[in-house]
């Protein structure tokens, strides 16, 4: 009953926050869309702190009916993945994804710390991703198919700050998971990553972290960048043939349709489906326990 109260207030803040864009709006002037963008960043944050509140009451309910904080991370496949390309098998380059994706700018062109999209090819499902990036980040990665969620954790290997850090998580049924939230990592420094991969089928992934911010863009600005990135792959699906993100997105259900529009929701949109995918494994777990009672 708790679970339920939970997962209703969590997800029932968020849809009453989280705008929706419809195509046809006015385009507002910058001032207000400067003071629109500082409330959702706030609005966000509060969304945020919310959601991982609510994992936080789930881990205590998992201790607290004797089944541990959750389940464990992934062991390392032997297909471990250390540099681009590796294991890409069938799923080597970027077929899966449109050309206006790779191609355009916004956040994912040439960051301010050289941290663009350079992920390299998608690897198997549960291969393990430990890939040192050029611009310093070293991500390591992994899919907990009990939890259907990307966990691992990304250090900073340079001697200066890396500012704005996030992840991205790319699967081959055209969704695109993340980016977690900006955090700027000091030198030495590791802090932990996840990415929720709740209700999506796919067989492969590829992943990388951003740092900086877009040439040309303020912090604020990515969001429209990324919306124009966004609107490209959409094109590239429509005209492009089946291998365009859009077009597989459509044909998969879910994808980049069900990612709220503004860039500030979409670390709260991340924490939400990673909290499905908790509740969802918690109430494997309590099933499970249940069944070996009764025997």
């Amino acid at each position: 009953m708790k679970i339920a109260k939970i997962s209703l207030m969590v997800l029932g803040a968020a849809g009453a926050t989280v705008p929706v864009c419809q195509d046809g709006e006015p385009a507002l002037a910058a001032g207000v869309q400067e003071q629109q963008s500082a409330q959702e960043s706030a609005d966000a944050d509060k969304l945020y702190d919310l959601v991982k509140q609510a994992r936080a009451d789930l881990r205590q309910m998992r201790v607290a009916a004797g089944l541990g904080s959750g389940a464990a991370a992934p062991e390392a496949d032997p297909g471990e993945s250390h540099e681009r390309g590796e294991g890409a098998g069938e799923h080597g380059g970027r077929e899966g994804r449109a050309e206006g994706d790779e191609r355009g700018g916004g956040e994912h062109g040439q960051s301010g710390e050289g941290g663009g999209e350079d992920e390299g090819a998608y690897v198997p499902k549960m291969t393990k991703q430990n890939e040192l990036f050029a611009n310093g980040a070293r991500l390591v990665l992994a899919f907990d198919p009990k939890t259907q969620v990307f966990a691992g954790s990304v250090t900073n290997t340079t001697a200066r700050t890396l500012p704005q850090v996030r992840v991205e998580v790319h699967l081959d049924n055209g969704t695109e998971l993340g980016p977690t939230k900006r955090i700027d990592v000091a030198p030495g420094q590791t802090v932990p990553v996840e990415l929720g991969a709740f209700g999506n089928e796919f067989n492969a992934w590829v992943s990388h972290p951003e740092a900086g911010v877009a040439e040309g863009h303020g912090g604020g600005g990515e969001e429209g960048a990324e919306e124009g990135r966004e609107e490209g792959a959409e094109g590239a699906g429509e005209h492009g043939g089946g291998e365009g993100r859009g077009e597989e997105a459509g044909e998969h259900g879910g994808g980049e349709g069900t990612r709220p529009r503004g860039a500030a929701y979409r670390p709260v949109y991340n924490q939400l489906q990673i909290l499905r995918g908790e509740m969802h494994a918690f109430a494997i777990d309590l099933a499970a326990r249940s069944s070996r009672d009764e025997r």
